[in-house]
């Protein structure tokens, strides 16, 4: 399995509208990708910073899943009230107790 975490530096006060957007717009969406295993959502709401991790089957869905999923994050950073670009890693995940 690999994970594609995604960190933005958002207004603290704007972060439940970025939070109602991506539930009901984006996660559905995702549900349809080919390799979509899930996806988990950390929020600051001091300091405003979020922490999106999807997790996706394999490296090779998750990078076909790029194109798909980019405009989700320009839109959490939108809403989101962002003070920078979303910072994007991702990881091989090599252990998963929540399956």
């Amino acid at each position: 399995m690999h994970a594609r975490v995604t960190t933005i530096q958002m207004d603290a006060g704007r972060i439940d509208d970025a939070v109602s957007q991506l539930e009901a717009e984006d996660i559905p969406r995702w549900k349809e990708i080919d390799g979509f295993k899930g996806f988990t959502l950390l929020v600051d709401r001091q300091s405003g910073k979020v922490i999106g991790t999807s997790f996706w089957e394999s490296k090779e869905t998750m990078d076909a899943s790029e194109e798909a999923i980019s405009p989700s994050r320009e839109r959490a950073a939108e809403t989101g009230g962002a003070s920078a670009p979303p910072a994007v890693e991702r990881y091989e995940v090599a252990v998963d107790t929540m399956a």
